[in-house]
């Protein structure tokens, strides 16, 4: 199926749609991401953060040396 067919069957099952709750879900997905927003986290993402920042065999560096890293290992290839 190609990117016109497919475009067309989601314009299709999009009009025959009445549920609002529905539809205002789809349409938050079809929004771009504000990268300034604050995003709320639910207790499951909470909980998982938590774990991983009381775990010390996880080494958490910063996105500048990710990057550097990164450059690095790639001019190695």
């Amino acid at each position: 199926m190609n990117a016109l067919e497919l475009k067309t069957e989601i314009l299709n099952k999009l009009k025959s749609i009445e549920d609002v709750g529905l539809l205002k879900q789809i349409m938050g997905l079809l929004e771009p991401v504000d990268p300034n927003e604050i995003l709320h986290l639910n207790e499951n993402e909470l909980e998982t953060a938590k774990e991983i920042d009381e775990d010390e065999d996880i080494k958490i560096i910063s996105q500048e040396q990710l990057d550097k890293e990164d450059s690095e290992w790639l001019s190695e290839l």
